[in-house]
């Protein structure tokens, strides 16, 4: 990210001659001398040496540039300094041996590049020019640390933000993606003794995973991406295959930084969303016994998973035909040419179609005597004619689902949303959108290439936004990890044994109510139809869950302190706030109440909310540390600031 080079020049060399790191080298012309110094006309030119530059060089620095120039058989007359290229830090140009030049506050997340040209001219007019370029890259502080790492983590801790501090944002991204996989599978462990793993069990190891892992980027994608590829044990059978469940969710989290088409063919071949959306055992057509392709999986892959409803601009919104309407993405007979594709699979080992294995981890495998030879009809008039079997089929639809124009855009949006804001401008869409059709190497759906987009684009890291409106409401489920990453939360026996998680916050880990996911990317509560907004989080937000999530924060964060008892339940949960209580004891309330703004508010915490959390701490004795922790966590936990990601 960062990089020097300096340029040599002389009066009777046109060409430059590149230089890497503050080592100069001169080519010599004319007569040499006994100094081998360049000559012109007999007069020896200049020597010119420039130091002084940082290895590691930060936007707003101060920094010094230096030039040592002498001449070998006269004089120096002037040192001249002019910037050539960057934001202006030098309008004119400067005679000095030195110039100290204050870099550009950080205006976008972009390395900037300087440039400037160092003119030597000695008594009788000859010149060495040398020219130095650097990168001046983002150094994030304390708000700008933790605003990243509440959209790029499942709620950072103090620690997690200090480290960032100092680090531009593409080096802390960066950081993330090399990270090595932290797989919920090897969280999940036999509870009571247990022989097999129960439902319980991939919940424990849900907890596990996001608040103990480091790869924190890659378990919040994972986390989106569950959301737009759903899959649901609530009130099914699938609530019985906890290591099937778990194993799905790890799949998203092995493709989260790999290219979309591979991780549309592994949800699609996933015997967990073959049994959800049903065609896991869909069989090719036989009227006789009246049966017929089942057309789920073949709608929602359309409608859910890749393209939606209607056709899309690059920039996310709809197209219109000449009368002013929506265009229609797919119809009937696309949904019957797709559903022929997804015949013949079934689980993995099975001894015949049949006779099923009931292997929920392994892909699914094909049966060519079930799989439908008949044409198929795709997207954009594509046709399989008939006669290719179950395996081609399959990757000539999903390659024909991969390569419709509206995935760019109606993936990237939902991510967008997922991660960052609600409300993202259709400029961002479409520079998001540019990115998944071509990483800048020719490859279309790079995941990597387009969540590192999403999180440096401008709109999401603010830089000049002409927005009045930012980030998106925080998902119930997020707002207790970030406290619970925090608090150390834990149980003395070990496990994370939270039952009924969709009664108590509206949501819980692949919990949905249907393939539809928790709410929709489109909702749009009453309150904001006039300004055209979406706020999708809150479809959930009814009277219930703002009533159950607010009744968890009390019980976590006042009634399950750890410091509040003698005596702790093996199996209770608990969080542990002593860190808190000798910060307020040994620094004061408003020495916490700034490391609280950085923590949970990245910056965003009112001078009102402040003020009503001061109010709140004066109804406490000083010596109440625990009662006052306890409840400005509380207060901060319910209030409008904290529930916004900024």
């Amino acid at each position: 990210e960062i990089g020097v080079r300096l340029v040599g020049s002389e009066m009777c060399i046109r060409d430059r001659v590149l230089i890497v790191s503050s080592v100069f080298f001169l080519s010599a012309c004319g007569g040499s001398g006994s100094d081998d110094t360049p000559t012109v006309n007999g007069n020896k030119l200049p020597s010119l040496t420039l130091s002084g530059l940082p290895s590691d060089i930060i936007k707003s620095q101060t920094i010094e540039l230096k030039a040592t120039a002498s001449d070998a058989d006269g004089s120096i007359a002037s040192v001249i300094w002019q910037q050539t290229s960057g934001p202006t830090v030098l309008s004119e140009p400067v005679n000095a041996s030195s110039v100290s030049v204050k870099l550009a506050d950080a205006l976008t997340y972009t390395p900037s590049e300087y440039a400037f040209n160092v003119t030597a001219t000695d008594n009788e007019g000859a010149t060495t020019v040398k020219t130095v370029n650097f990168f001046a890259r983002n150094s994030m502080d304390a708000f700008s640390a933790a605003r990243l790492l509440h959209q790029g983590s499942m709620g950072p801790t103090l620690v997690e933000i200090q480290n960032a501090q100092g680090q531009s944002e593409l080096q802390w991204l960066d950081a993330q993606l090399a990270l090595p996989i932290n797989y919920h599978r090897d969280y999940m462990v036999f509870t009571n003794d247990d022989e097999d793993f129960r439902y319980i069990s991939r919940i424990d190891a849900w907890w596990k995973a996001v608040m103990q892992s480091d790869d924190q980027l890659r378990q919040r994608v994972a986390f989106g991406l569950s959301e737009i590829l759903v899959v649901s044990d609530l009130n099914n059978d699938l609530r019985s295959q906890p290591e099937g469940m778990v194993t799905y969710y790890d799949l998203l989290l092995t493709h989260a930084f790999g290219n979309f088409r591979d991780l549309l063919e592994a949800v699609t071949l996933s015997p967990i969303m073959g049994t959800y959306l049903s065609h896991l055992g869909n069989e090719k057509a036989d009227d006789a016994l009246n049966i017929r392709p089942d057309e789920n999986y073949a709608r929602e892959v359309m409608q859910l998973f890749t393209i939606g409803l209607d056709e899309l601009n690059q920039d996310g919104t709809a197209k219109l035909d000449a009368n002013g309407n929506t265009i229609a993405t797919y119809g009937q007979a696309e949904i019957e040419g797709f559903a022929r594709v997804f015949t013949g699979w079934t689980f993995a080992g099975s001894e015949t179609f049949k006779r099923k294995s009931r292997d929920y981890v392994a892909p699914m495998q094909a049966f060519e005597e079930y799989h439908s030879q008949k044409q198929k009809t795709l997207l954009n008039g594509d046709i399989i004619p008939q006669g290719y079997g179950a395996q081609e089929s399959l990757q000539l639809a999903l390659d024909n689902l991969f390569n419709h124009q509206n995935v760019a855009p109606f993936i990237s949006k939902q991510l967008i949303q997922r991660l960052i804001t609600s409300n993202p401008t259709p400029q961002y869409v479409e520079r998001i959108a540019s990115v998944f059709n071509d990483n800048g190497e020719g490859v279309r759906g790079d995941l990597a290439a387009v969540v590192k987009a999403i999180y440096l684009d401008n709109e999401a890291r603010h830089y000049g936004s002409v927005l009045s409106y930012q980030g998106k409401i925080k998902e119930p489920l997020l707002k207790t990890v970030q406290f619970w990453r925090n608090l150390n939360v834990r149980s003395p026996e070990g496990y994370y044994k939270t039952w009924n998680l969709v009664d108590r916050y509206g949501q819980g880990p692949m919990q949905s109510s249907s393939v539809f996911n928790f709410f929709r990317p489109d909702y749009q509560p009453a309150q904001l139809r006039t300004n055209s907004l979406v706020a999708p989080e809150l479809q959930i937000a009814g009277d219930a869950t703002i009533i159950g999530t607010m009744n968890e924060h009390f019980a976590d964060l006042v009634w399950s302190t750890a410091e509040a008892h003698t005596d702790l339940n093996p199996s209770g949960i608990y969080v542990y706030i002593i860190n808190d209580m000798n910060t307020l004891q040994n620094n004061g309330v408003n020495y916490l109440l700034d490391q609280y703004n950085v923590l949970y508010f990245a910056g965003s915490m009112s001078s009102d909310t402040r003020q009503a959390l001061l109010d709140l701490d004066a109804y406490f004795d000083d010596d109440q540390y625990r009662e006052r922790v306890s409840y400005l966590l509380y207060m901060i936990a319910i209030s409008p600031e904290f529930n916004l990601q900024y």
